[in-house]
């Protein structure tokens, strides 16, 4: 294996083998085997369930990867075959560096073990001597911060404790190669705010990271590259970005995003009644969500002097504008109209719509009917670069909001901040210092 490669994944398979009763599994022991001494075809007393097929990849070594798929695809047992507490029907893997796995909840620990020895014995299951656990027992603690419970059995541990401590030793001995699988899920913000820092640190320091989540924004926030597995094979991998939209895309039954629209470019003026007139043009319309009851045919983006623009500067106002059509949407429902605001890795910065904001509910009042949405943002100290805006239409079934149409990263623009920041957004701040003559 090249020096570079943390992981390779070589044409794993992974069958289970189902039965219907115990006492198929008990002729599967004996038949076949009888009936080949007769001279007879042996039967198969099961069915063959296949939860892994041909999956192959690398990760280099200080990668993130994410892996995505809905439950059943696979995920779990992958990351097991990979940590060797699951073996391959066919296949074989290859590590290169010591592996810390959080998998299922509580894995690893002995129920009848106090927290303080599951620490030592985890601790020796992944190589270290008593000494080096003595160097790391404190921080340990402090990062699981469960209190005298550590001297407590962790058969008497809730799950958002047992998870605390099992991350708190996984993220604390210096792993080459870190594997989270959906264990986070169950910690408190605080916690949770705890072990993503963890995760940056561990991922400065070159630690290879493979992290199994339904958080779509964790992987485009973390992951380089995403894997998506479905049904046991692998459906596609590349820019975690790409593979989490193309997932999602699917997730939601989203029909083809090829929607015709009008292409007459408008410009920003009123109608003789004040009206907007309408927005006829998607800068890019290359990923839609929704069942299309109603569908956003027009976006775009205006400065307070009301020119179409591409780039801004922050801490100013812009206009963004789109249109709505109502295709299928009963007369009298109520609808919601939204945006998403992201930067270059996916990461959403802000996020709202008319219910949050709320806005006077707005209802079909006819088939075809045009919906013109204003939307006046003030954007903030915001770290310079390109950021994509996503803006949608959802309406009310059956009491639960059902999202009609979504234009992913409909239009980009380029935001210009004079001030050097280096975090994704900076607060408005005064500082007073007064010095103290002693």
């Amino acid at each position: 294996m090249s020096s570079d490669i943390a992981i390779r994944v070589v044409s794993i398979c992974k069958r289970y083998e189902i039965y219907n009763t115990p006492r198929d599994r008990l002729k599967q022991f004996f038949l076949p085997s009888m009936q080949r001494l007769t001279g007879r075809h042996p039967l198969q007393y099961f069915k063959e369930f296949w939860a892994l097929r041909d999956v192959s990849f690398e990760v280099k070594k200080g990668e993130t990867i994410g892996i995505v798929g809905r439950n059943g695809s696979g995920k779990s047992t992958l990351l097991q075959v990979i940590c060797g507490t699951l073996f391959p029907t066919s296949g074989s893997v290859e590590t290169d560096g010591r592996i810390a796995a959080l998998l299922e909840l509580g894995s690893g620990f002995n129920p009848e073990f106090t927290g303080r020895e599951n620490v030592y014995l985890n601790g020796a299951v992944l190589g270290l001597g008593n000494k080096e656990i003595d160097m790391r027992f404190d921080e340990i603690v402090a990062f699981a911060d469960i209190g005298d419970f550590i001297e407590q059995p962790v058969k008497t541990y809730s799950s958002g404790m047992y998870v605390r401590l099992a991350f708190a030793i996984q993220a604390n001995v210096d792993p080459e190669i870190l594997i989270v699988d959906e264990a986070l899920a169950v910690g408190d913000p605080a916690f949770v705010h705890r072990c993503m820092d963890r995760i940056h640190t561990l991922q400065a320091g070159g630690t290879t990271i493979l992290l199994v989540t339904h958080d779509s924004l964790a992987v485009k926030r973390f992951c380089s590259k995403a894997y998506w597995l479905d049904r046991g094979t692998l459906r596609l991998s590349g820019e975690s970005n790409d593979v989490v939209d193309a997932y999602l895309h699917e997730l939601f039954d989203n029909v083809s995003s090829t929607v015709k629209t009008v292409t007459a470019e408008s410009n920003w003026n009123y109608s003789e009644n004040g009206e907007f007139i309408w927005e006829t043009t998607i800068p890019n319309q290359d990923r839609r969500l929704g069942d299309l009851t109603a569908k956003v045919i027009g976006l775009a983006i205006y400065d307070i002097n009301g020119q179409k623009i591409s780039a801004t500067q922050s801490n100013e106002k812009v206009l963004l504008r789109f249109s709505v059509i109502n295709v299928s949407i009963p007369v009298g429902t109520e609808l919601s109209f939204g945006y998403i605001f992201r930067n270059f890795r996916g990461e959403e910065i802000a996020a709202t719509n008319t219910n949050l904001e709320e806005c006077v509910p707005v209802r079909v009042s006819s088939l075809k009917e045009v919906f013109n949405i204003a939307v006046e943002i003030f954007l903030p100290s915001l770290h310079s670069g390109s950021y994509s805006i996503s803006v949608g239409v959802s309406h009310c079934l059956n009491r639960k909001i059902k999202l009609a149409d979504r234009i992913v990263n409909g239009l980009f623009i380029n935001v210009v901040n004079p001030k050097q920041i280096t975090t994704i957004t900076s607060f408005d701040s005064k500082f007073e210092i007064k010095p103290l003559c002693l």
